[in-house]
This record gives structure tokens, sequence and C-alpha cells, in this order.
């Protein structure tokens, strides 16, 4: 039986090729909890995309969109493969790629012969030689799971922030880490701080004496239930922190790039430089202060614009999502 994998990324990849699972493996590499997701054909996706991933030194836009366009023809090519496995892992980064895959799969008519593999240990930790005894949770892929993963990718690339919650407080097919997921997408929304659950983690650590950038890194990811940041991702967020107009930390030697850790000098400086907490910064974790007010907002969340005068803001006591927006 022609057997293709689907799975997060390259390192889960590589495992399962040495274990000799499946008989294609293909990598999901994206990052759908950062930048625009946008509700667009798949050419203007995979165009729009490579804007965010690519940082024009280590990963160029020409590569993803090469990447993009080899995947969707694998996709569009699924009768080649008598069967289709995904092999996910249980946080958010994992939960989006599986809603955008089925969603996809749905489109082109694939929804026979569709198992998933839904783990509660990270594929990447595995040994080659252990990563098969996952395969004894693969279960099939039913038609109503189809139906929920195109609604709510729907839902994250258009419907934004209200029709995410709505979803997530309903009954959930056959995705048992899903719920905690979507919860963990709206709090990735600013708070009443105007800060991010990530980034009031960062200066709740940092303010506990955790000041080294790559201690920080492994403090807040122990804070998640699932963590779902890579390295790149979380010193984007921690830089955005210190250069902006009021910093709430102080002590980067420079704003994050991925080209620093191309350089061993570079990269040891930025990881090891020592921060401090600023003043405002310890008057957001007092709830004193508003990091948007001060310092202005903008960026997307699914295909979601937030602006300073347009936004939406979620409270972990009562669950409560508001939206904000100017007179």
């Amino acid at each position: 039986m022609t057997e293709l994998i689907i799975t997060n990324g390259d390192q889960a990849a590589d495992l399962l090729t040495q274990a000799g699972i499946g008989d294609t493996v293909l990598p999901w590499r994206d990052v759908l909890h950062e930048g625009p997701v946008p509700d667009a054909d798949d050419t203007i996706f995979a165009t729009l995309r490579a804007q965010t991933l690519a940082d024009g030194h280590v990963v160029t836009r020409e590569k993803v969109q090469e990447d993009f366009k080899a995947r969707l023809e694998l996709l569009r090519n699924h009768q080649k493969f008598e069967k289709i496995e995904l092999w996910f892992e249980h946080d958010l980064y994992d939960q989006l790629q599986i809603l955008q895959i089925l969603d996809m799969l749905s489109r082109f008519g694939r929804i026979n012969n569709v198992t998933i593999v839904q783990s509660p240990a990270y594929l990447g930790m595995q040994s080659a030689d252990r990563i098969g005894r996952l395969q004894e949770l693969s279960l099939p892929v039913l038609d109503r799971m189809f139906a929920f993963a195109s609604r709510t990718w729907k839902a994250y690339v258009s419907g934004g922030p209200e029709a995410i919650d709505e979803i997530r407080r309903d009954a959930i097919p056959g995705f048992p880490f899903m719920g905690q997921a979507l919860l963990r997408l709206l709090q990735e929304l600013p708070g009443p701080d105007g800060l991010s659950r990530t980034e009031r983690q960062i200066l709740y650590r940092l303010n506990r004496g955790v000041n080294r950038p790559g201690m920080l890194f492994a403090q807040v990811l122990n804070m998640e239930e699932a963590a779902f940041l890579g390295d790149w991702s979380f010193f984007r967020i921690l830089s955005a922190l210190q250069f902006c107009a009021r910093p709430t930390l102080t002590g980067l030697p420079q704003e994050f790039q991925p080209r620093i850790f191309e350089d061993g000098a570079q990269r040891k400086e930025f990881i090891t430089a020592q921060l401090h907490i600023t003043e405002f910064g310890k008057s957001l974790l007092d709830g004193k202060a508003d990091f948007i007010s001060e310092n202005a907002l903008h960026r997307w969340w699914g295909g979601t614009e937030l602006t300073t005068t347009d936004h939406w803001r979620w409270q972990d006591e009562g669950e409560v999502l508001r939206h904000h927006r100017a007179a």
C-alpha cells in the first residue's frame, strides 16, 4: 500500500523516514500562529505566507514558495497514495496545521483512507526506533472531523476570534487536544494589560530573576501546558518588548534577526545578554498600565488584523473576549 505521511516539520519527518514509516514523508513547514493567514486561493496564500516566513538571509521567499508549490502538487495528486496518515502533536503549532491540511484534503476530494496520529508527546524528541510505537494511536479521520476542520480553519482565516471562541466552547469531534489549543490561541490576543500570554510570561520570569535570553526561553516554555514556540518566534517576541516606544525590558545587544544565529559570536552575545525589567514592565505586571496605549499595536491573528484602534482582547478570568474599537 502506497502511503503518504504528513508531519509537523523536518525533525519529525527525518525520524519517520529513518523508522521506515510511509513511502513519502511530507514535512509541513509553516508557523500558522504568526503573521497573516489569509482567506485566499493556494497561490496567493503561498505568496503572502512567504513574506512572513522568509527572513531574506537564512530562508528566502523563493525557497518558501518552492516548498509550498511542492506540497500543493503532492496533495493535488493524492490519488497516487492509497493511504494518507497525519502525524502531529498536541500543541498549538501542530493543531493549526491539522486544520489546514484536513481542509485542503477535503477541498481536493480526499476524505477516504485518511488517518491521524495525535501524539501527547513531542515527535522530535522520540528516537527512530521508538517513534513507531505511536502508530498505535492512529485513528481514521471521520467525515465529521473533516467538517470540523474546514469550519474551524475558515473561522481562523476569516471569522476572527469571536468565531474561534464559539467553536472551542462546543463539542469537538475526534481532536482531543484541539480545545486547549484554541484557548491558547485566544490567549495570544492582547489581555487587559495589552500583553499576550507569552509576553506576560516573559516579564513574569524576568521579574523573578531569569535574566538571560536563552534561559528565559526555556523557563517560559516550561509555563506552557503544551509548548509551541520555536526559538526564532520567542526571540522575536522578546525583542519587540525592548525595541518599542516604551520598553518593558533592556539589555538585548540588538534587535533579533535569524542571521544572528549564523554568527557564533553574535549568537552567544544575544542569548547570554543580561536583561533587566523596566519600571514600565513592572507596572504592567501589577496591572497598572497598558502596553498598547504606550506602544501601539499592529499584528495579525490568523486572518484578523489587530491595530491600536481596532483589536480584540482576551481576559483569562471568566474567559471573556472583548472587541476594542476607537469611536
